[in-house]
């Protein structure tokens, strides 16, 4: 083989603002591959080898997993299903993190106002469970029965989230979450006790749902991601 069309592992770290160390790391954990060359068997690229880095490279900087690289490589997951999964696990950080900072800003709000932080909120000394309404519209939301939810959609809603496109997005949601596993966990929030969410968890993460009851009816729905780690901590 011409020397030429062979890269030096030093060239490849500053050509491409990585680490020997890093290269090294990833060839043992068989995401990349080099070619040793004279008695030195210093580590070299091929031009293929180089262009395999230059995607992990990437794929990390999207922030995939060396696990899900791995399994791109082995084309046991295509990219779209790999980027769908980080975002669901992105989402769910967010929901979780949110949660946290209410929390928070709650406690704070009491301190200043000089209450004990260890004393429940009257409002919040009993949990009033879902009604039986919005618990069979999240399970039909689980089961993708989409007759049974839709017969308790409001005609405000309907206007704005037509069968078809709820439909859509359900799929999209959905797609990453592999299969669902059980409710492990149900609130009531807002004024008159019309939010209800419920934690439908899925073997790789949870989605959360989020309804608002108006009348009997369904007037807000909305699909999330929640950590179901998080949950275990509840």
């Amino acid at each position: 083989m011409n020397k030429k069309q062979l890269w030096d592992i030093t060239e490849v770290c500053n050509m491409l603002g990585t680490t020997s160390r890093t290269l090294r790391f990833y060839e043992e954990k068989g995401l990349i591959k080099s070619t040793t060359e004279g008695l030195s068997h210093r580590r070299c690229y091929t031009e293929q080898q180089l262009a395999q880095i230059i995607n992990v490279l990437s794929l990390r900087k999207m922030g995939l997993s060396l696990k899900a690289i791995s399994q791109l490589l082995a084309k046991d997951i295509d990219l779209r299903d790999a980027v769908l999964s980080k975002r669901v696990e992105i989402y769910a950080s967010v929901h979780s993190n949110l949660q946290e900072l209410e929390r928070l800003n709650g406690v704070l709000a009491r301190i200043e106002a000089g209450q004990d932080v260890f004393q429940k909120e009257a409002d919040k000394e009993f949990f009033i469970a879902p009604t039986e309404l919005s618990k069979r519209c999240a399970q039909a939301i689980v089961n993708g029965e989409h007759n049974a939810l839709y017969e308790h959609i409001s005609p405000r809603l309907l206007q704005y989230m037509p069968r078809e496109v709820y439909i859509a997005v359900r799929a999209d949601t959905l797609s990453p979450l592999g299969e669902f596993v059980c409710f492990d966990g149900e609130e009531i929030e807002g004024e008159y006790n019309q939010i209800h969410r419920f934690h439908a968890k899925y073997t790789k993460a949870g989605l959360l749902i989020t309804l608002v009851i108006y009348n009997e009816k369904i007037d807000g729905l909305w699909l999330g991601y929640y950590d179901t780690a998080e949950r275990r901590n509840v």
